[in-house]
Parts: C-alpha cells; structure tokens; sequence
C-alpha cells in the first residue's frame, strides 16, 4: 500500500510540474510576444544604433550594425557595385546583336532582370552580390551556339531557359556540397584571384579599345582614368569614402566635354520601348548539338556561380581577407539553405526567365568585390544596385554618358586590393602553384573565365596522379566528375 501510494503521489507530483512547465512557457511566449511588439525583442540580442522603426527592422534584418557596416556604406557600396557592372548595358546588346537579337530588347531586358536578380539576391543571400549577364556567357550564346552551331537566337535562348531549370534543381541536392568540397583550398583562393586580375585586366583593356570590335579608341581616356584611379585612392586612403563617387562622375564629365570639342559626344535617345521583341519569343527546335550544349552551358554557369560567390563572400566577410577556413566554411555550408546553395538557386533561377525574355545566361558578377572594397558587408547593397538598373531603364541616356574611363578604375582599384588573397597560397607546393598559374594567365588571354578554371582544375588533378608525393590517394569520386566536366567545357571551348 505504502509503494502503490508513493507511486500515484509521484506521478501527480509529475503531472503538476509537467502543467506548471507548460504554464510557464506559454507565460514566456506571452511576454515573448508583448516585447516583439513593442519593438524590445532581439533574439540575437544585437540591439541596433538606429532610430525608427524601419531603420531598425532594415538594420536587423540586414545585419547592417552587427556585420560592422552603416547605412551609408552600403549605399555607396551599391552605387560602386553598379558604376562597375553598367558596362554590360551597352556592351551586352552589342555582343549579342552578332546574333541579330534586336539591341534595344536586349538593353531593357538586360536592365530589367539585372536589377530584380540583384534585389533578390540581396534579399535572400544577404550577400553584396550583384547578377546580370556575364560576359562569358554572351559570347558563347553568340558565337558558340548562334554562329558555329547555326541556331537562332530565340532557340539559343530556349537551350539557356532549360540549363537555368537544371542549375536550380542540382542547388537543391547533394551534389552542391560535394561540388563544393571538391575544389581544394589552396585552388579556391587562386581561382578567386584569378578572376579578380581578369576582371583588372578588362578594366584596363577597356580604356584603349572597343570591348566588341577590339579597335583602337581614342587615347585621352588613358589619362582621364589613371587620374580617376588616382583620386579615387587619394579618397579612400583618407577615409573620404562617402565621396569617392565624386571621382567617376568628374571624369564623365570632362571625358565629355572633350569629346563634344572633338565632335565625338552623341545623346542616345530616350524611351523604354523594344521588349516585345524578344520576351517570350524562344523556339524549342532543337538539333542533336543541343545534347552537349546543355551540359556544358550548365558547367559554365556552375564554375561560374561557385568561384565568384567565393571570391565575394571571402571579401566581404573576412576581415582583409583573412583566410580562415573553417570561419570560411561555416558561412556556406552550415545547412542546406546556405548563402551559396541560395545564390546558385537564384543564378539558375533568374537564367531561366533570361531565356524566356529572349536574352542570355545570368551569372554572378565578380565585380561586386568593388562594394566590398568600399565597406559595403550585407545584402542591402545588392537592393541599392537593383534599384539602379531599374532606374536605367527610364533614364539609361544618362547612364550612358557614363564612359569606361570612369568606371575602368574601379575595376583595377579593386584587383589592387584582392592582391593579397594570394599571399595565402603555399608558395612551395607547385601541385597548386603550377594550376594557378595557368588558370589566372588563360582568362584574360582567352576571355573565358570558364576556360581558366577547367585548364586550371584539369591541370591539378594530372598533377596528383602522376606526382611522387600519392596525392592521387586523396582524389574522390566528385573531383573526379569536375575532372571528367573540366575537360568537356575545355574540348567545347577551343573547338573552333
């Protein structure tokens, strides 16, 4: 009797702590609840310097005070990530007319998606991360699959409109992780660096020659951007970075005046027209080449979209560029909705509505490194340079007074500072050395960041198997499909 009693005593006594317990967490979630109204609750308990209720729903969602960033540096960050990317407005419709695909639908579709992609981007990733339509990628819609392959451009669109589906399907499985984690460190950072040289070499490039025609311009731009370069340092150096837009826009406008004395200066027209002639125009006839188009389009973007997402997040986030890998890892892999799987959802994402509004692939930009290079550390800048695009759309006739010689400098400066993401290669091990070499010497020369990163990878792997150190030990089954992918992307890149 004693045992039985002490036993049903126990159990009330249990059921009486188990409803207090109850009682008590719905006790916190009432109050819980009373303080997030009242504005009081943090659940990071970061409480942020800004007054109002917007400023402060915009700082805790953005992580603005806690990523040790303002508001004012992502605003400035954005408008740098914007100066640096709006040469794709002009020189975009320029690579793709080689196709025949009308300019001025592929100028506002151009703006349209870049500025919504970005947005999402900055929304969603929390990343300073810009997107539009690389490079790369238009040259291979126009000369790959429109000039050698004798498509149309609305059925080269189509092909473009599929690969996006097939990018957004693999960001969400496995193989993003084992993608991930078979590209080495040391490689990483090369191929980072790599591809911020190019982007400077471009930059350069681009003040002595037409981007498209590749013919001698005029030379005065030379001058006019070493001194923007020059005053754009001179104003960074002396924490003046809330005016080092000044610089860009100065040169415009002497870079104009000079050519209205040389009666070069021309006002493009103003208007938002030309869409109809491309959205939803894309053909599904599709011949056999189509079968190994796909596969290596979707390797293109996928290099692509991985080494840029890299470079940035490594910029941004890592204070100069500090390399810490596990800190490094964490930030993109932690759980199956990181930062990268987001941006490569949205890059095939936005792709595929690229193909559908008849236009080109849609890949991360590396010149978002310019935002980060001014303070800019979380997605809000991304919004602030979506804004921009979308604003070009009604006013691109100013936009476009804004010549290559005010906006090359932000290019070179920002290699200038991604410089020292090499000092953290091991300078002894030419197994890595020797692959980014190669890699960071073929983009520029073959304005194929694609073509950089397979020769590069391609080149690693040969060298663990046949080096005496048995590296080949350390060769898994998804280095080897990179591998296998690598030399694709090469065969079809030097074909012609």
């Amino acid at each position: 009797m004693s045992t039985s009693s002490s036993s049903s005593s126990s159990d009330s006594g249990s059921k009486n702590s188990d409803v207090e317990l109850q009682d008590q967490k719905k006790n916190e979630k009432k109050n819980k609840k009373k303080k997030k109204q009242q504005g009081l609750h943090r659940e990071d308990n970061h409480h942020s310097p800004y007054e109002g209720n917007l400023a402060v729903k915009l700082d805790k969602y953005f992580e603005i005070s806690k990523r040790g960033s303002s508001f004012k540096r992502e605003i400035y960050g954005g408008i740098a990530m914007f100066l640096a990317s709006i040469y794709i407005l002009n020189v975009h419709p320029q690579v793709l007319g080689i196709a025949n695909v009308p300019a001025s639908g592929t100028r506002m579709v151009t703006a349209l998606l870049s500025g919504l992609g970005t947005i999402s981007m900055g929304i969603f990733t929390g990343i300073p991360i810009l997107i539009s339509n690389g490079m790369g990628q238009n040259y291979f819609y126009a000369l790959t699959i429109c000039t050698s392959n004798g498509y149309e451009w609305n059925t080269a669109s189509s092909l473009v409109f599929i690969q996006g589906i097939i990018i957004v399907a693999i960001s969400w499985g496995f193989l993003r992780i084992k993608f991930l984690s078979s590209i080495p460190p040391m490689f990483r950072i090369g191929i980072g660096f790599g591809i911020a040289l190019f982007i400077g070499t471009l930059g350069i490039s681009s003040m002595f020659n037409n981007p498209v025609t590749s013919e001698p311009e005029l030379h005065f731009r030379l001058l006019l951007a070493v001194l923007c370069l020059v005053l754009i340092t001179a104003l960074i150096l002396r924490n003046k970075i809330y005016v080092f837009i000044l610089a860009p826009i100065l040169t415009s406008i002497v870079s104009q005046i000079i050519r209205a004395a040389m009666g070069d200066f021309e006002m493009e027209k103003w208007g938002v027209s030309g869409m109809g002639e491309t959205v939803f125009k894309i053909n599904f006839k599709w011949k056999t080449s189509a079968l190994w188009l796909i596969p290596v389009m979707s390797i293109n973007q996928l290099f692509d979209a991985v080494c840029t997402t890299l470079t940035v997040i490594q910029f941004a986030f890592l204070d100069k560029i500090q390399f810490d890998e596990k800190r490094f890892m964490a930030l993109i892999t932690t759980s199956k909705t990181s930062k990268l799987q987001r941006v490569i959802m949205l890059t095939g994402l936005w792709s595929s509505i690229s193909g559908a509004f008849g236009n080109s692939q849609m890949v991360p930009f590396i010149e978002s490194i310019v935002g980060g290079s001014v303070g800019a550390r979380t997605g809000l800048s991304s919004v602030v340079t979506g804004l921009c695009f979308l604003l070009s759309m009604f006013i691109y006739p100013l936009f476009a007074l804004i010549p290559s010689e005010a906006t090359a400098p932000l290019m070179v400066y920002t290699t200038a500072l991604v410089i020292e993401m090499i000092t953290h290669v091991d300078f002894t091990d030419l197994n890595t050395i020797i692959p980014i070499v190669i890699s960071t010497i073929t983009m520029p020369l073959m304005s194929s960041i694609l073509l950089g990163i397979a020769l590069g990878y391609a080149t690693l792997i040969l060298l663990w198997v046949v080096g005496p150190d048995k590296k080949y030990k350390e060769i898994k089954w998804p280095m080897m499909i990179v591998f296998a992918l690598s030399v694709i992307g090469i065969v079809f890149e030097l074909r012609d």
